[in-house]
């Protein structure tokens, strides 16, 4: 807060953003060993969404917009299923975490200001099974609204892929489907999603590709993004309203594809059990056709027999067995399903994109105007390899030997004129490549932490005296005074005394006048803090003794946060600091006025890797005005601190890039020749200095990936 009116609004809005802290947890045991984990809140009580793991054991609960005020966030037990509960906040919500000793199962209610949690044993699961099972997935459905419905389920597959379902019961329409560097966007148009229905999902723990699943609102769309990590690759089944989208490590694709490098082999058809004899192949296809509902339309040269016993097999797959056994294949439209011999049909795909070809050399040209939201047309004449002239005069171009583009860098418009075939390429392509450049909001920290600590101890030693006309002394640079100052102040005294007895009049004293005396050791400090002064009058004049100490001890912990927004792969300055003007002397002898810069600046080039991570150029500086010295023309000195480094860091996270430690101590000490050198008696002849000084001067850096809605996307 930079000003104290800003207190009372800065603790309103925070009143506003969360509901309640957690402030206690209880646990108490009911009969078969059942838990029951009271979770006390301050105030407004939420009510939590979860999910469980079998391996390992454990039940995560999230509470939105919530805080912890525990004084032990962490709790051991030492009971047969439960071992240990943590609640940690994570960004707006806090999670509460069960770490139980076997599988369990829970549910949840509301009771007053608490949330009472049931914990019980997890029944055994089935020795085989294909389903996943409750613990393998996470659930989030939205709440009862008048507004659409949709609900995610995420759960983990086969060789540690992630597979998330979509649920859109209402959903008519062909969803969009995106995939840009780390992300998968799914987008339902005219789909809403109800407010309160928003929310994102963290699905590290499950081991998969799948980072992050994010469900929002945007405009009258729904969005669900699926963020991941790693090498990926992604396959997605859509029925209507009903959507899979399976996310494989790339070495898991790569697997698949040495196995089948036609067609993706998951069969998902109803299980069929067959055992032919010596049975016509057109018999069997029409035995899956009536078992799998489908139209299967079989060519006159598909001919043979086959013996065939299968057991409890998906359709689908019985098919592919026939079709691999008899060197058939197959072509899918819809519901019908043509059978032929795999040379008969790659004759057929031949002729059609033979008759393809010559249509688009032969047929009708069509013109249409792509006008581009966020790139440049300019950069987009580049990447599609489109001529000054808007000809086709390249060979990797993708217009056709007729076609030709126009460019209008006004409107930022470009008109295509070429086949159909070429413009619904090049619809698609941009649709792909004219999408937001996301950006990256890089913050750098440069703590500057020093302590110091000095001690100096001085002292001044003399000795003085008169002899009734003449007052003396002596010091180090053995100056000897002869003055009469202190005989004839006396005698003045004493013929004033005497003449004011002979007259009878009243007798003034003198303003007397504050004695001084100059030392014979005179080592005092620079500034003292504190000093012990003695005077002895002796018979033949004064011992002085005058001891100076001073001690000091400083912390100091600065703190410069420069913070700048930019796209991926763009450059990005900012300074804040001083231009000190100077004169200095040009060839021709006249003056001139020059300046220079001592500033705090961030010069910063970030790059977004497919994965998430965050390459950044970073060069960064903190200059001050050195006024201890400068050049015989003026010239101010610069203290600078630079650093210009490249480095990788993940979304969010933040790395050290360097740090200087620096620490200086000092002892001197002054005295006089000899005196200073005796034992004991020598320390009223020396002048001590100590002086300690340390600092360390450290700088971070952390980015963090901007959607292009403008809010940071932290799971």
């Amino acid at each position: 807060m930079k000003t104290i009116s800003a207190i009372s609004l800065g603790l309103a809005m925070q009143t506003s953003a969360f509901a309640g802290n957690i402030t206690d947890i209880n646990v108490s045991t009911l009969p078969n060993n059942q838990k029951i984990i009271k979770i006390k809140f301050d105030r407004d009580v939420v009510s939590p969404s979860g999910f469980v793991t079998n391996s390992p054991a454990r039940i995560s609960l999230d509470f939105p917009t919530t805080d912890v005020a525990l004084q032990q966030p962490v709790l051991e037990y030492a009971d047969p299923l439960l071992n240990q509960i943590s609640a940690v906040k994570n960004g707006s919500q806090t999670r509460v975490v069960l770490s139980l000793n076997k599988a369990g199962k829970y549910t949840s209610e509301i009771k007053g200001n608490e949330v009472w949690v049931y914990v019980n044993e997890a029944p055994e699961a089935p020795a085989a099974s294909s389903q996943p099972t409750a613990s393998d997935r996470i659930i989030v459905k939205k709440q009862e609204q008048a507004v659409s419905s949709a609900s995610v389920d995420f759960r983990k597959g086969n060789g540690n892929a992630g597979i998330v379902d979509i649920s859109a019961p209402s959903f008519n329409g062909n969803p969009s489907i995106k995939r840009q560097n780390d992300r998968v966007v799914i987008t339902l148009k005219n789909h809403p999603l109800p407010a309160q229905a928003q929310r994102s999902l963290d699905v590290s723990d499950f081991n998969t590709p799948v980072r992050g699943i994010v469900l929002k609102r945007i405009g009258n769309d729904t969005e669900i993004v699926i963020r991941n990590k790693g090498s990926w690759d992604v396959r997605e089944k859509i029925s209507g309203g009903r959507m899979s989208f399976e996310v494989l490590p790339k070495a898991n694709v790569a697997d698949a594809g040495l196995q089948n490098n036609k067609r993706n082999k998951n069969f998902t058809g109803r299980r069929v059990s067959f055992d032919f004899q010596d049975v016509e192949v057109r018999t069997i296809l029409q035995i899956l056709a009536k078992e799998s509902g489908m139209n299967i339309v079989a060519s006159d040269s598909v001919s043979g027999k086959m013996t065939l016993s299968l057991k409890d097999v998906p359709w689908d797959q019985a098919l592919d067995l026939v079709l691999e056994a008899r060197n058939l294949d197959m072509r899918r439209q819809g519901n019908i399903i043509n059978v032929a011999p795999r040379d008969e049909l790659l004759a057929k795909d031949k002729a059609t994109l033979q008759a393809q070809n010559e249509i688009n050399d032969l047929g009708p040209l069509y013109s249409q105007t792509f006008q581009l939201k966020y790139k440049n047309v300019e950069e987009f004449r580049k990447v599609l390899r489109l001529e000054e002239g808007g000809s086709n005069n390249t060979a990797n171009s993708i217009l056709s030997k007729r076609g030709s583009a126009l460019i209008d860098p006004g409107t930022n418009t470009l008109i295509i004129t070429d086949n159909n075939t070429v413009i619904r390429k090049f619809q698609k392509l941009i649709e792909e490549l004219d999408v937001p450049t996301r950006q990256v909001m890089v913050e750098a920290r440069i703590v500057r932490a020093s302590d110091g600590f000095s001690r100096d101890i001085g002292v001044k030693f003399g000795y003085g005296g008169s002899n009734g006309t003449n007052s003396w002394g002596n010091n180090l640079n053995n100056a000897i005074k002869n003055n009469n100052a202190y005989g004839d102040n006396r005698r003045a005294e004493y013929n004033a005394l005497a003449s004011a007895l002979d007259s009878g009049s009243r007798y003034q004293a003198p303003t007397p006048t504050p004695y001084s005396w100059d030392p014979n050791v005179n080592l005092p400090i620079a500034a003292a803090t504190s000093s012990v002064a003695l005077i002895h009058k002796m018979a033949s004049g004064a011992l002085s003794l005058e001891l100076q100490a001073q001690q000091a001890q400083n912390k100091a912990k600065t703190i410069s946060n420069p913070r700048v927004l930019t796209q991926d792969r763009k450059e990005a300055v900012i300074e804040s600091g001083t231009e000190i003007p100077y004169t200095s002397e040009t060839s021709s002898g006249a003056t001139d006025v020059s300046f220079k810069k001592a500033v705090l600046g961030l010069r910063v080039t970030p790059h977004i890797t497919p994965d998430g991570q965050i390459i950044m150029d970073v060069k960064i500086n903190k200059d001050s005005v050195n006024q201890s010295c400068g050049g015989s023309n003026g010239e101010p000195c610069i203290d600078t601190n630079n650093l210009e480094t490249r480095a990788m860091v993940e979304d969010g996270g933040t790395l050290v890039l360097g740090g200087i430690y620096e620490e200086i101590n000092s002892n001197g000490i002054r005295k006089v020749p000899l005196l200073g050198d005796i034992p004991v008696v020598g320390n009223l002849f020396k002048s001590r200095t100590r002086n300690e000084e340390r600092s360390e001067l450290l700088i971070f850096i952390t980015p963090r990936i901007i959607d292009y809605q403008g809010s940071n996307l932290r799971y």
